[in-house]
């Protein structure tokens, strides 16, 4: 099936590794011309598999820095087509153990960042009477918290589930797709410096599917919501996460 995404212009957020280095990569296998964003220095980016990526030293939880950087973009470019917001922090302590600092830092970037670059974009798409947003929430967020019980994340990954369709709702009218995929636990970076081999047979143990997600699925999800293939997808969330929630 084309995907209809031959030299769209995207901005994926958190791209330096994990699930935003593999839904770059994604997007460059389909033709687009993809910004890969990340707060760490550049050298530390991910080779691109295929394709040559433009690559944006940004922290998506500083909002003086994210409409310049749509700026620079749009310059470049001519335009913004596709923004995947996917840059996300970790706390794993419990609401007591947790300090206001941690609460601060993991609702500045996993939320506040949401808001900040969906804001920055929206004038170009509304403009343009077109766009696709794909934000990246987690079964955490129908859950309290996933597989680690971490509250603080699950909560800013609920309100990442709710701007979502409050969005979705908001701009339809302009041409502006706005979705989320949700994913269940996923070998990445991130999931392994947290769970011990003991504990990652138990959590497999408790998915259907028998295994825990790829990067590749969660790319493969955020294609088809960045796509014209699901023009008529608004304001929802994709749970990817083998049959996890269905327990």
């Amino acid at each position: 099936m084309d995907l209809h995404l031959q030299d769209r212009v995207a901005l994926v957020t958190g791209a330096a590794s994990g699930f935003g280095a593999a839904i770059a990569d994604a997007l460059l296998a389909e033709g687009c011309i993809v910004y890969r964003a990340d707060v760490c220095a550049l050298a530390d980016f991910r080779p691109a598999r295929s394709g040559r990526p433009h690559d944006l030293s940004m922290d998506v939880g500083r909002s003086d820095q994210i409409p310049g950087k749509i700026d620079r973009i749009v310059a470049d470019q001519g335009r913004l087509d596709i923004l995947v917001n996917n840059a996300g922090v970790l706390r794993m302590g419990t609401v007591a153990d947790s300090s206001f600092e941690d609460w601060d830092t993991v609702c500045r970037i996993n939320l506040s960042g949401v808001y900040y670059c969906c804001r920055s974009v929206l004038p170009g798409m509304i403009e343009r009477r077109y766009g696709k947003i794909v934000n990246i929430a987690s079964v955490s967020a129908f859950k309290g918290g996933g597989v680690f019980g971490n509250t603080l994340y699950g909560t800013t990954k609920a309100g990442v589930v709710a701007l979502t369709k409050g969005l979705g709702r908001e701009v339809a009218r302009f041409g502006i797709n706005v979705n989320a995929v949700a994913p269940g636990l996923a070998e990445t970076g991130m999931t392994n410096r947290h769970l011990a081999d003991e504990k990652k047979d138990e959590v497999v143990a408790g998915i259907p599917a028998g295994r825990l997600a790829t990067t590749e699925d969660i790319a493969n999800a955020v294609l088809f919501l960045a796509s014209d293939v699901s023009s008529y997808v608004m304001g929802e969330t994709i749970v990817v996460d083998g049959a996890y929630l269905t327990r």
